[in-house]
């Protein structure tokens, strides 16, 4: 008996017809990615460590008025782990408007990761204490401008 005919679950025999199913639509799905209709999947990537978060987005920094920008969490422990996000801290020069709203996504573009955006106002004025407490622990300067 082929192997590949077993299911994931409960090592049960899939029919043939159903194995020959699921082989069509994933070359269907990949062709439809060549040809360009579809997008290419994204794939988990681990965060740069600390330090070249910083050198990465300094140019975003000075051009969208942050002045300070730290990370906490998993990256700043050094604990990222492949498909792990970079959660940032951000000190604005003034009020970012509603540009604020768009800047996780720009900073995930450049990076490529997701991105989670605070700002340091907000957290110092959380009320859980416990939340606030853990994320001003770990945050760590990446950039200072």
């Amino acid at each position: 008996m082929n192997h590949a005919t077993f299911s994931r679950k409960g090592g049960r025999v899939r029919s043939a017809a159903k194995t020959a199913a699921n082989r069509a639509k994933a070359v269907a799905f990949w062709n439809a990615v060549r040809s360009g209709e579809k997008p290419v999947p994204r794939r988990l990537r681990t965060p740069p460590a600390p330090e070249a978060v910083g050198t990465l987005l300094a140019d975003y920094c000075r051009q969208a008025g942050i002045t300070r920008l730290e990370a906490f969490g998993s990256t700043a422990r050094g604990e990222a782990r492949l498909g792990s996000d970079v959660d940032l801290l951000a000190t604005f020069a003034g009020n970012p408007g509603l540009r604020f709203f768009t800047m996780a996504d720009e900073m995930a573009a450049i990076l490529g990761v997701p991105v989670h955006l605070l700002t340091r106002e907000s957290v110092e004025q959380m009320t859980n204490p416990y939340r606030r407490q853990s994320i001003l622990a770990d945050a760590r300067v990446i950039y200072h401008g």
